[in-house]
């Protein structure tokens, strides 16, 4: 058979993503089908029976919405928590990159304590750091009593050492967001800098006019990814009620999976929030056209 160009260049592009295609329809879109067919089933097991699927329709998903309201609650906290915890994670991102790309030294050593969460982020790490301490302040009685001959006053205490565990927790989370936006910058001319510095813009100027519209497009990456990563964290309370539900003998399978798209629907519902509120004007005057 005689191929055009074009229908070569095509069929070798779909050889290049036929691993992805494969992988894809293995372990994302049979997955997503089961899981759906099963929320509207109330799912059992016996040893002699096996798997049993009974119709149930949209009863477990009124359960979790109506009836009980663990799920509900959860989920209310975390799309408000990640409505103001994202942007934050950004900013805090974007200052940070700024600081580790400038010629100081022992800038490996800083570049090595904030990337450290990609390095040992895991599930038992997190959840025995949790367990003992390791995330929280007001868990060491000895820095406490330090810190306390320094501030008498107890309430203002708690609220250093909370703002504090705060900042810790979100420096935390935007571990990644460094790392994209340091390699952005590392991209951006000198020369560019050097020619507005020269023109007398002062470095605010330069912040506005060059590094920020360099690495803006770079933040609705940041945003999906965060989204997810809030989303599917160890220490998130749904993740459990999830992984609960599971094995409870009154919730089961079905009871699961209704739980896990109504928590998909959520993250996206919250991706194309902020994902439109962040979007660069660029993109939002080419829709506009």
């Amino acid at each position: 058979m005689k191929l055009s160009i074009k229908t070569k260049q095509g069929l070798m592009g779909v050889l290049f993503i036929s691993p992805w295609i494969l992988g894809f329809l293995a372990f994302v879109a049979y997955p997503l089908y089961r899981t759906i067919y099963m929320s509207f089933y109330k799912v059992s097991f016996g040893s002699k029976s096996g798997w049993r699927y009974n119709w149930v329709g949209i009863e477990n998903y009124k359960r979790i919405l109506l009836e009980e309201p663990d799920f509900v609650i959860e989920a209310q906290n975390y799309f408000i928590g990640t409505l103001v915890y994202v942007p934050v994670i950004i900013a805090l991102s974007i200052i940070v990159s700024m600081l580790l790309n400038q010629k100081i030294r022992g800038k490996a050593i800083y570049r090595l304590m904030f990337f450290l969460p990609i390095i040992i982020l895991n599930g038992k790490l997190i959840e025995n750091m949790s367990t003992y301490g390791g995330m929280s302040i007001t868990a060491n009685h000895f820095i406490l009593e330090t810190l306390g001959t320094i501030i008498p006053s107890k309430g203002a205490l708690l609220l250093i050492v909370n703002l504090f565990e705060l900042i810790l927790q979100l420096m935390w989370y935007s571990a990644v967001p460094i790392l994209i936006f340091l390699a952005a910058l590392q991209k951006i001319s000198k020369d560019m800098y050097e020619a507005a510095s020269i023109d007398g813009a002062s470095p605010w100027t330069s912040f506005w006019k060059i590094t920020l519209p360099t690495i803006y497009p770079l933040v609705s990456i940041c945003v999906i990814y965060l989204v997810v990563f809030l989303a599917n964290f160890d220490l998130n309370p749904i993740n459990t009620i999830i992984m609960e539900s599971k094995f409870d003998g009154s919730r089961r399978e079905g009871y699961a999976s209704a739980l896990s798209l109504l928590y998909s629907l959520i993250q996206i519902a919250l991706i194309l929030i902020l994902y439109f509120a962040t979007r660069s004007r660029n993109s939002k005057e080419g829709v506009a056209k």
